[in-house]
């Protein structure tokens, strides 16, 4: 027996295997793709829930071929595209109301924080620039070290804000895409 085989979502909603066989959604299977996340998420649901043991399974019986994973993938992705065909009205609708919610949760914390780091990164900047070099003569090396990394440990400090902000930028822009997606929502 091996590990468990796990999926995921890529940055475009579509389902793959993040181990294994790296097999992903193929363009053959875009026409049938839902567009909004709370259905792309059922697809996930789908290969993470009832076809996973199946699929671990195949894996389990041919170890060291990925090309029998992955088509068994390919045949199970007909079925998890049908999971979400199946609910009913309501149980979609509450599926996508559950998700919209989740994904408003999220944008909140991810704006929260944006702010935050955004603020850090102003500190750490004004630290940066305010900072001037001791003009005193060093008495050992260790001084005349941590001096020379001074200013370099505040720029480092500064570019780490400014990378975290601009990941959190970005993560804002993501989740406002696929609420507007899922806004789109209709039966």
């Amino acid at each position: 027996m091996g590990w468990g085989i796990c999926f995921a979502l890529d940055a475009n909603g579509r389902v793959y295997c993040a181990d294994g066989c790296r097999w992903r959604a193929t363009k053959a299977h875009y026409e049938d793709y839902p567009v909004w996340p709370s259905a792309r998420q059922s697809v996930l649901d789908y290969f993470e829930g009832p076809g996973h043991s199946e699929l671990d399974m195949i894996r389990d019986e041919c170890p060291g071929t990925a090309s029998a994973l992955a088509e068994a993938c390919d045949e199970h992705m007909g079925y998890a595209l049908g999971q979400y065909d199946r609910l009913t009205d309501e149980e979609k609708t509450e599926f996508h109301n559950e998700h919209l919610s989740g994904l408003e949760t999220t944008l909140k914390t991810l704006e929260e924080d944006k702010s935050n780091m955004y603020n850090r990164y102003i500190e750490a900047r004004k630290a940066f620039k305010a900072y001037k070099a001791p003009t005193g003569v060093c008495k050992t090396r260790l001084e005349e070290l941590k001096r020379a990394m001074e200013p370099l440990n505040l720029e480092l400090n500064m570019e780490k804000c400014a990378r975290d902000y601009d990941i959190l930028k970005s993560e804002v822009i993501k989740v406002k895409k696929e609420i507007k997606l899922e806004k789109m929502f209709h039966l």
